[in-house]
C-alpha cells in the first residue's frame, strides 16, 4: 500500500513556494506603481541627461516669433504673408520640403484669400498641418461628407494594418480640422500636427499615423518622409511601422488602444537659450527678404541658407503659446518637437523601449541574482555586491543604453533590488529561526532544556577549547549484546538499539544530564557541565535508578513481542575532567576527557564480575552517601591507576523524611 506523504516532509518546499508567491505579489505591485508613476520621470531625467547628440543640420526652422509679430503686425496675419514665406523657400531657396506646423480651419473673409489659395496651389514641396480630434463634431461643418471624400481621395495613405480590427477601431479619430474645400483642393500634402502628451502632461512620443473614417493619414514628420520617398506603401505591425520593402523605414512602435506611437529621440540644444535644437530664422526676415528679392535687391537672409534643406515654419511668439512640456524641457516650442520627429524619421533615429517580455526577463534575472547574493553571501560582501549590481546597472543605462537609443527601465530594477533584499532577508531570517527551532528540537533529544538554552544563548562562545570542571560521568552498557546481535538481522539490531536509547535518553535529560556519545550499545552521559550544578552526582544516580526501572518495563514488553531479553550495567564516577569542544574548526563535539571518564567505564565493567547493575565510585559515594541505600562491594584496582578504588552498589534511593 502506498504511503501517503507527510506534509512535514515538504515543509521546506512549501516555505519556498509561499516565499515565491509573496515575492510575486509584492514585486507585481512594485512593478505597477513604478511603471505608472516613477519610471516615466526617471525616463525623462536620463533622456535629458543623455541628450548630447547634435541634431541634423539639414533641417531648419522659420519662427513666427515675437520679433515677427512686432515687425509685421498683430496676429492673425494676412495669409499671403505665409505664401510669401513658402514661395521664398521653394522658388528662391530651392528648399527640399516646406512644412507648415500650423492649422488653417476658417476663412478670413478677405479678398486676399483667393490669392492665397491660388499661390499655394502652385507649390510642389509644401506640406500643411491639420488637426484631428477624438471628440465627435469637434469641428462642425455642413459639407462633411464632401470634405471627407476629398480628404480620402487626395491624402489617404496606402497602408496595410496587421493589427486586429477591434484595436484599430478603438484608435479612431472622429473629427478633422479640414473644413476648407478650397484649401484641400490647393495643396498636395498634409500631416497631423498632434503632439499627444502622456497622462502626466509630458510629451514623450509621436503619433505617426492617424486613423480617421476608415482611412489613415500621416503626421507632419511622416508626411515629410513620404514626400521625399515617393509615397511608398506602409505596413503597421504590433511593434513596427515600416515600408513594404523594409528598406526605407522601420519605426519601432508602442501600439495600444490609444493609437500607434514612437518614442522621440531628443537632441541637445544649439545655444544657451536651451529651447531650440535646430538653426532657426525669424519669419519677418524671410518675408522682408522675399520683398527685396522681388525688387532685385540684396535679401536679409541668403536663399542659400535653405537650399536642399527641410524647412519647418511654425509659431513661437509668446502670445500664441505653442509651448509644450517634454522629457527634456518644460518650455519646449512645438515647432522644435515636430522638427525633432522629422529628424528621427529621416535618420531612423528612434528611442526603443524593449518589449515587455524582455523587461520582465531582466527583472526576473535581477531578482534571482539579488536573492542569491542575499542568501549565500555574508552581509559585507553581499552589501558590496548589491551596490556594484545597482550602480553597474545605472552606469550601463546612462553610458551605454540610452546613448544608443535603448530606453531600459531605470528605477524599476532598483526597486526590485530593494524589495528583493527585504524579501530575501525576511526569508533568510525565517529560515534561521526555523533552523534554530529545529536545532532546539534536535538538541532536546541530547541535552536538557537548561543546557540547550545555555548553549543557544552563548552561541558565539562555541569554539574549540574548554575548561576543567568537576562532573559526574555515567557509563551504561548492554550485557552480552554482541552475542545477541550475531543472531539477529542488522535491521532488527538497529530497531532494538533505537528502542533502548529512546527510553534511556529522556531519563538522562530529565535529570539535567547530556548524552555525550553513543558507542555501539554503550552510552556515555555527563552531569554538571556545561551548566554547573552542585547536585550533579545525585542527578546521575537518580537517572541511573530510573534507567534500570525503565529496562525492567522494556523486558516485559519485549518478552511479549518475542524480542531478546537484555540487561544493562551502569558505572558512575565523580571527579575533575576537561570538558568543552573537541574536534576541528569545521566540526565540534562537546565531550569530557580525563581519568574521571575512564573510571566510569571501568566501573561499568565490574558489574559483570560482581553480578551487579549499578556501581559508583567512592568519590560519588562521598557526595551523596546519606541519600542512598548502599552496599560496599570491594576495593578494586582499576587499569591505569596504582591505588585501589572503593566501589559501591546502589540498591536504591532513600525516601525523604
Amino acid at each position: 500500500m502506498m504511503k501517503i506523504p507527510n506534509l512535514k516532509q515538504y515543509s521546506n518546499l512549501l516555505n519556498i513556494v509561499i516565499f515565491l508567491l509573496l515575492s510575486f505579489v509584492v514585486l507585481s505591485v512594485c512593478y505597477y506603481l513604478s511603471k505608472s508613476f516613477i519610471e516615466p520621470k526617471a525616463y525623462d531625467f536620463v533622456t535629458s541627461l543623455t541628450a548630447k547628440q547634435n541634431a541634423s543640420s539639414n533641417i531648419v526652422n522659420v519662427l513666427i516669433d515675437d520679433q515677427s509679430i512686432t515687425k509685421i503686425g498683430r496676429w492673425p496675419w494676412n495669409r499671403n504673408y505665409y505664401a510669401d514665406i513658402f514661395e521664398y523657400l521653394e522658388k528662391y531657396s530651392n528648399a527640399k520640403v516646406i512644412v507648415f506646423d500650423s492649422v488653417i480651419i476658417s476663412y478670413d473673409n478677405t479678398d486676399d484669400e483667393k490669392e492665397f489659395f491660388n499661390r499655394i496651389s502652385k507649390l510642389d514641396n509644401l506640406i500643411l498641418g491639420m488637426f484631428f480630434s477624438k471628440q465627435k463634431d469637434y469641428f462642425n461643418y455642413d459639407n462633411e461628407d464632401e470634405l471627407a471624400k476629398l480628404l480620402e481621395t487626395k491624402f489617404a495613405l496606402k497602408i496595410k494594418d496587421n493589427r486586429t480590427k477591434s484595436i484599430i477601431s478603438k484608435t479612431a479619430y472622429n473629427s478633422s480640422s479640414y473644413t476648407l474645400h478650397e484649401l484641400l483642393e490647393a495643396i498636395s500634402s498634409i500631416g497631423s500636427v498632434l503632439s499627444q502628451p502622456d497622462d502626466d502632461g509630458i510629451i514623450r512620443k509621436n503619433e505617426p499615423i492617424v486613423y480617421y473614417k476608415g482611412n489613415y493619414y500621416p503626421s507632419l514628420p511622416l508626411a515629410v518622409f513620404l514626400k521625399l520617398n515617393n509615397n511608398p506603401e506602409l505596413i503597421i505591425e504590433d511593434k513596427y511601422l515600416r515600408t513594404k520593402n523594409n528598406s526605407n523605414l522601420k519605426m519601432p512602435l508602442d501600439a495600444n488602444t490609444n493609437g500607434v506611437f514612437s518614442f522621440i529621440k531628443w537632441y541637445k540644444t544649439i545655444n544657451t537659450s536651451n529651447l531650440h535644437s535646430y538653426n532657426n530664422f525669424s519669419a519677418w526676415k524671410i518675408i522682408k527678404s522675399y520683398e527685396l528679392l522681388k525688387k532685385g535687391e540684396q535679401p536679409l537672409i541668403s536663399p542659400d541658407e535653405f537650399k536642399d534643406k527641410i524647412v519647418v515654419v511654425g509659431v513661437t511668439a509668446t502670445a500664441l503659446k505653442d509651448i509644450k512640456t517634454t522629457s527634456v524641457r518644460k518650455d519646449h516650442p512645438g515647432i522644435d518637437i515636430q522638427t525633432t520627429c522629422i529628424d528621427n524619421i529621416l535618420n531612423s533615429d528612434f528611442m526603443i523601449k524593449p518589449p515587455q517580455y524582455l523587461s520582465i526577463l531582466t527583472l526576473t534575472l535581477i531578482f534571482a541574482l539579488t536573492l542569491l547574493i542575499v542568501m549565500i553571501m555574508s552581509p559585507l560582501y553581499g552589501f558590496l555586491s548589491i551596490i556594484i549590481l545597482s550602480l553597474g546597472y545605472l552606469q550601463f543605462c546612462i553610458l551605454i543604453s540610452y546613448p544608443n537609443n535603448l530606453a531600459l527601465d531605470i528605477i524599476t530594477p532598483q526597486l526590485f533590488i530593494l524589495c528583493t533584499i527585504a524579501l530575501g532577508s525576511g526569508f533568510k531570517y525565517f529560515q534561521v529561526d526555523s533552523k534554530k527551532k529545529h536545532i532546539q528540537k534536535v538538541m532536546a533529544k541530547y541535552v536538557s532544556k537548561d543546557v540547550m538554552m545555555s548553549i543557544l544563548n552563548n552561541i558565539d562562545s562555541t569554539k574549540l577549547g574548554g575548561k576543567r570542571a568537576q562532573i559526574t560521568v555515567l557509563f551504561a552498557d548492554i550485557r552480552g549484546f554482541t552475542t545477541i546481535a550475531e543472531t539477529l538481522e542488522p535491521e532488527h539490531v538497529s530497531s532494538i538499539l533505537n528502542h533502548y536509547f529512546s527510553a534511556m535518553v529522556p531519563i538522562i535529560l530529565k535529570h539535567n544530564g547530556i548524552v555525550d556519545k553513543f558507542m555501539g550499545d554503550a552510552l556515555l552521559a555527563i552531569f554538571g557541565a556545561p551548566i554547573e550544578s552542585e547536585d550533579h552526582a545525585q542527578n546521575a544516580v537518580n537517572a541511573s535508578v530510573e534507567m534500570l526501572e525503565a529496562i525492567s518495563l522494556l523486558q516485559d514488553q519485549w518478552l511479549k513481542e518475542g524480542k531478546p531479553n537484555i540487561e544493562i550495567g551502569i558505572g558512575i564516577n565523580t571527579g575533575v575532567a576537561f570538558v568543552g569542544n573537541i574536534g576541528s574548526e569545521d566540526r565540534l563535539e562537546y565531550t569530557a576527557i580525563g581519568d574521571t571518564v575512564n573510571i566510569a567505564s571501568r566501573l561499568e565493567s565490574f558489574n559483570k564480575v560482581y553480578k551487579t547493575k549499578l556501581l559508583i565510585s567512592s568519590s560519588t559515594y562521598e557526595k551523596i552517601s546519606d541519600t542512598l541505600e548502599i552496599r560496599e562491594i570491594n576495593s578494586v584496582l582499576v587499569k591505569g591507576r596504582s591505588e585501589k578504588l572503593n566501589i559501591y552498589e546502589v540498591k536504591g534511593i532513600k525516601e525523604k523524611k
